[in-house]
């Protein structure tokens, strides 16, 4: 299989957790393909994980590679260490653990290092459907493609006003009273010039490292994760990036959410949890 882009193209995962980095590996194994347009950028907690992967352009760090350059992402947004998917899972039990989906700003970074405008990033039970995707999406400029779902919610919801009040004190952005929120499963930025995604990554991480220091990254805590769909979405508004009527008409994102293997710990659904997946497997007949 091969594309026939005309631009280059950022496909990134963050993968931290033996279970999320075995989705990711299947994926780079079985169904991605080399192509001199395409980058598979990977942030990761173990990067020797991926050292078996014949991949072309294949680009993988692991998140402390950023420690210096940005301090404070250690203090709050490390991944947990473990030897194990059962390890890791009692870890994330034990310790009330919250995976920070604001870690995928780190994607973005790994783009721009590369000189690529262009960056998807995706959950790891997400991938870009090349039957869908043609080199039309990369006609529009500083255009936002989004995976599932997308919503209208008032500013004054979802504590996005803080959000909001960050961006015009910090960056004197201005953010409208109706917002469209997009889901985070998958997206994908066409930037006009890197400039313009290196400012994305500038206020995304600013904005970040502003709610934990003021501690209000607690109103965005979710029950396994730290979410940021209503961290982005004023962001996204005040750079003028969600403001169509829809951004998932094109479907070119295959989203199939695989909790039984991914996080059998927090499955969300009617199954029974457990920490040690193949007594996870035996309870519930999987």
């Amino acid at each position: 299989m091969a594309s026939v882009f005309k631009e280059k193209l950022s496909i990134g995962y963050t993968c931290a957790g033996p279970t999320y980095r075995e989705s990711v590996l299947k994926k780079l194994s079985n169904y991605y393909f080399d192509d001199d347009n395409i980058f598979y950028c990977i942030l990761t907690d173990d990067k020797s994980y991926f050292d078996s992967i014949n991949r072309k352009n294949l680009i993988v760090n692991e998140l402390k590679d950023f420690y210096e350059e940005f301090p404070e992402l250690e203090k709050n947004e490390a991944f947990i260490q473990s030897s194990d998917k059962n390890d890791y899972a009692e870890k994330f039990v034990r310790n009330g653990y919250l995976f920070s989906f604001s870690t995928y700003r780190f994607n973005i970074l790994q783009s721009i290092k590369l000189g690529i405008p262009n960056v998807t990033l995706m959950c790891t039970d997400t991938k870009l459907d090349f039957n869908v995707f043609n080199n039309n999406f990369f006609d529009k400029k500083n255009y936002l493609y989004n995976a599932v779902s997308e919503w209208d919610s008032n500013l004054n919801e979802q504590n996005m006003s803080i959000i909001a009040n960050r961006l015009i004190d910090k960056f004197n952005l201005p953010v409208d009273e109706t917002i469209r929120v997009l889901d985070a499963a998958g997206r994908m930025f066409i930037s006009k010039d890197l400039e313009s995604l290196q400012f994305l990554f500038n206020v995304w991480n600013d904005v970040i490292e502003h709610l934990y220091k003021t501690n209000e990254i607690n109103y965005f805590r979710g029950s396994y994760v730290i979410n940021d769909e209503y961290i982005l979405a004023p962001i996204y508004n005040a750079l003028s990036l969600n403001k169509r009527e829809a951004h998932c008409l094109e479907r070119i994102f295959d989203v199939n959410h695989n909790v039984k293997e991914e996080r059998f710990w927090r499955t969300g659904n009617s199954f029974l949890e457990n920490t040690n997946y193949e007594e996870f497997l035996r309870i519930n007949n999987l």
